[in-house]
């Protein structure tokens, strides 16, 4: 299966708040960036240096600043999809307005501005970068012949009394008469009508939110030679999303059944700390080497769901209620390790190119009760180290205009992916800059290709719906130096 589940990541689960695997690779696979230039150049910023997008890179590279600056970069987001599901074609759109970026640098130089040997100089620089934009609206719809979400909550409740469900999403589909015991009351059956398939299925996800982090960050020159820099990183995700799903008799065949419509909400916030640590070495006036390592703290999450379900049958409405509730974990994340190269060329150009090594595997889920070591095992076992790759280039006109572009390639997390998940972007960008003012622009597109099963299939028959994302983001920097 493309898309993968277990007792912990099903969307049909008995017991208490379920963890989606989905939610781990989100809040683990992070893109760069922030002002445009880096975007511009798809974050390959790793060995260029003088941009803050350093400090939620490599830190080191704010070493070769020569001067301070404050900026800020508002940016407008759209995210496209296509669904296919059933031989149904379905589109959707989200669109919202940002900021990418806000920072201020202040740069000392040396007290002797005349020496070449020794400690150059110094930056000190805070600000905000947003890593990612979780915003996304995707709509799915199919008539499934052979399935039904029905059949995935009979299964699911199997082995338990009526009694034993009152927490369990299977209760909901009790208490609106889609499901019922037998005579032991421990073995369901799902309502006969969308038993057999035949059903139109649609579901559709709409998201919100950003991972971001506020850097401190402080950098040295050594020499003109070699770079040292260290960022604090004050990480904070915010993500609410609503997945409501329905099943309709739309050809009026069904005698017993006429809709059921399941809506799950899911806000979570979270906050950690990490170190980043990096070294630039420039070899000559051509090459620079740069190196830098994430050491990330635990994040802690906050979540806050609701589940409810109604239906409408021959027998009657009937309103299943609303089940509410609050979780509080801890998300362990891996540690990243970058090598970076930048060629100079004739101060006309650069050519970038960084390397990004991360193990998805390494994530663990943390609470003081052990229920997260099933899932942890599944963590291990379907998840993967993987690289991102981002190369970047800037030419320079008429000493104050430049052009930039670049691409990037987000690993696939997933082990066993029949459909490779990674994540694909392209940038374009420019900009003018002199002593005293500068102003970047940046275009990126990214495109990404994912199935989503709307239930486990170990459960009931279900195709995935084929989804295919594409994210455009236009950022603006505007600063001024001094």
């Amino acid at each position: 299966m493309k898309r993968l589940f277990s007792a912990a990541f099903a969307l049909v689960v008995s017991g208490a708040f379920a963890q989606n695997i989905d939610d781990v690779v989100r809040y683990s696979q992070t893109s760069t960036g922030g002002t445009a230039l880096s975007l511009g150049m798809s974050g390959a910023t790793g060995a260029v240096g003088a941009d803050f997008s350093n400090a939620s890179t490599n830190p080191a590279g704010l070493g070769l600043y020569r001067q301070s600056e404050f900026a800020g970069s508002p940016s407008i987001f759209n995210c496209s999809s296509n669904a296919s599901y059933y031989g149904t074609q379905e589109s959707d759109r989200k669109f919202n307005f940002n900021i990418s970026n806000m920072h201020l640098v202040l740069h000392t130089p040396a007290a002797n501005r005349l020496k070449t040997k020794g400690w150059m100089g110094s930056t000190f620089a805070i600000g905000y970068n947003k890593n990612n934009n979780l915003a996304e609206q995707w709509t799915f719809r199919g008539v499934n012949p052979s399935g039904s979400i029905v059949n995935a909550f009979a299964a699911a409740a199997n082995g338990k009394t009526p009694d034993q469900l009152v927490n369990a999403d299977e209760y909901l589909a009790y208490q609106a008469y889609l499901i019922d015991p037998s005579t032991d009351s421990s073995a369901y059956t799902s309502l006969e009508g969308p038993r057999f398939g035949g059903v139109t299925q649609r579901g559709t996800m709409e998201a919100r939110g950003r991972s971001g982090e506020t850097d401190i960050a402080f950098a040295g020159n050594y020499s003109n030679r070699l770079y040292l820099g260290a960022t604090l990183a004050i990480r904070r995700i915010i993500y609410d999303r609503t997945f409501t799903y329905s099943e309709r008799d739309d050809a009026d065949t069904i005698a017993s059944f006429n809709n059921l419509v399941y809506t799950n909400t899911q806000t979570d916030k979270a906050s950690s700390i990490a170190l980043r640590l990096g070294a630039i070495y420039r070899v000559n006036d051509f090459v620079r080497l740069g190196a830098s390592a994430f050491v990330p703290l635990d994040y802690t999450i906050n979540t806050d769901y609701s589940y409810s379900m109604t239906s409408s049958l021959a027998s009657g409405e009937h309103d299943a209620g609303t089940r509410t509730g609050t979780f509080k974990y801890k998300m362990r994340q891996p540690a990243r390790f970058t090598g970076s190269a930048a060629f100079i060329i004739a101060k006309k150009g650069i050519i970038s190119v960084d390397y990004e090594a991360v193990n998805y595997s390494q994530t663990k889920l943390i609470e003081s009760s052990g229920m997260f070591d099933g899932t942890n095992d599944v963590i291990h076992e379907k998840l993967q180290a993987t690289s991102n790759i981002r190369i970047g280039a800037e030419a320079r006109f008429d000493e104050n205009m430049y052009l930039r572009g670049g691409y990037q390639l987000l690993g696939d997390p997933y082990s066993s992916s029949t459909n490779n998940q990674g994540v694909k972007s392209f940038s374009l960008g420019g900009g003018y800059r002199d002593r005293d003012f500068f102003f970047d622009v940046a275009y990126v597109y990214s495109k990404q290709s994912k199935d989503y099963y709307a239930y486990n299939p170990n459960l009931s028959s279900v195709l995935p719906a084929a989804l295919s994302i594409n994210r455009h983001n236009f950022v603006v920097t505007i600063g001024s130096r001094f």
